[in-house]
């Protein structure tokens, strides 16, 4: 794979000796038995495994692509206009897409279970699983430790993690080792002691007085809104093209509508694209992609860009004729870029501009921001 990818035949060989080179001494009930040199795989846990992965998967990957082409392996598309999709590599799995056949639509009855709804009546189901001769079943199996059935009511489908937790935290508690029990005291002096702490409290960070509990549900959409970061970010990525060619193929991902019929997935990035607007102020460039929107108190200027403001040499009286003083004051504030280079948005809560989980979780945590308001200077301006 190596040599067909242009590495050189010196690089080849010192990666090909770091794993050809490997055994493993094996030591049983403290006695040291005789090493062994593995035969197949790579070397699990080495720091050079993940690249050499790497290397395997770009190779699949082009020969998955090619196949594609010549028509042998068929791919699935989203939606009309989405790119082709023909396989998707996890972590430890790799699923492929392709043209099933007559034989493969059939229904395999040793693996085929049926699910009814809690309004059906015994002896209906009873009758329709005779019918069809497969076996009906009441207990959702799990795959991957999540449900297969999640149905309407979504809460009741995840609520056996939140029992987990709560099993390991009280388990937790039981143990001498756990922090809270490492203080031993006069057990009747706390027996009959109920003490009541606010939510809001036990969520509160530790650099604002709380505990630092971190909750469950913010932190979730603090999560979700990665994903919403990563659309905005890598437009060439398969998801953001999928997902701009099924939803919001005429716009943005900030400006985009929920649709008929979302997703799941869709429904659930959409739902967090307002705490992204709360955040989000962009760094001008070329001024090509920050459009002044609602700009009706200027004549015969719809439509107005950044890029017609900065290519002006005189602009403070524009500026200041148009927005309001302390607008007009952060207007004049920006740096204007010395080289050209495109507009980018960036992320005020961290210094690096990137959205991180946790700046996107404390800000949930100081109030809703689960909207579509953005602050447009334009509305504050003065008449």
């Amino acid at each position: 794979m190596m040599t067909r990818m242009g590495f050189d035949e010196l690089w080849i060989q010192l990666i090909m000796n770091c794993i050809s080179t490997i055994s493993y001494p094996v030591v049983l009930n403290g006695v040291p038995r005789k090493a062994f040199t593995p035969e197949r795989g790579l070397r699990q846990g080495d720091p050079l495994s993940p690249f050499l992965f790497l290397v395997c998967s770009e190779g699949l990957s082009t020969l998955l692509r090619l196949t594609s082409e010549k028509w042998v392996l068929r791919w699935v598309k989203a939606s009309r206009r989405s790119p082709q999709i023909t396989h998707l590599l996890f972590t430890d799995d790799c699923v492929l897409f392709g043209e099933a056949t007559e034989k493969g639509q059939c229904v395999n009855y040793r693996k085929s279970t049926m699910f009814f709804s809690s309004n059906t009546i015994d002896t209906v189901q009873s009758v329709i699983s005779n019918r069809l001769g497969v076996k009906r079943s009441n207990n959702f199996k799990k795959y991957l430790g999540l449900p297969n059935m999640v149905g309407k009511r979504r809460r009741l489908a995840f609520q056996h993690l939140k029992d987990r937790i709560k099993m390991k935290i009280d388990n937790w508690r039981r143990k001498r080792s756990f922090h809270k029990n490492c203080f031993t005291s006069n057990s009747s002096l706390h027996n009959g002691m109920l003490s009541i702490t606010k939510i809001n409290i036990l969520c509160e960070l530790k650099e604002f007085g709380g505990i630092g509990y971190r909750n469950f549900a913010k932190f979730n959409l603090a999560l979700i809104a990665k994903q919403g970061w990563r659309l905005i970010e890598n437009l060439k990525s398969l998801l953001a093209q999928t997902l701009k060619a099924k939803y919001h193929l005429n716009s943005d991902f900030l400006n985009s509508e929920l649709g008929n019929l979302p997703s799941y997935t869709w429904k659930s990035i959409w739902a967090v694209k307002g705490l992204l607007l709360t955040r989000l102020c962009w760094k001008v460039g070329n001024g090509r992609d920050i459009r002044i929107e609602d700009d009706i108190w200027v004549p015969n200027a719809e439509g107005l860009h950044i890029q017609q403001m900065v290519k002006r040499q005189n602009i403070t009286r524009l500026i200041r004729s148009t927005f309001s003083r302390e607008d007009a004051q952060k207007i004049l504030q920006i740096p204007l870029a010395h080289t050209p280079h495109d507009d980018f948005l960036a992320w005020r809560g961290e210094s690096t501009g990137e959205y991180t989980v946790r700046s996107g979780y404390k800000l949930l945590l100081h109030g809703n921001f689960l909207n579509d308001n953005r602050y447009n200077p334009i509305e504050n301006r003065k008449c």
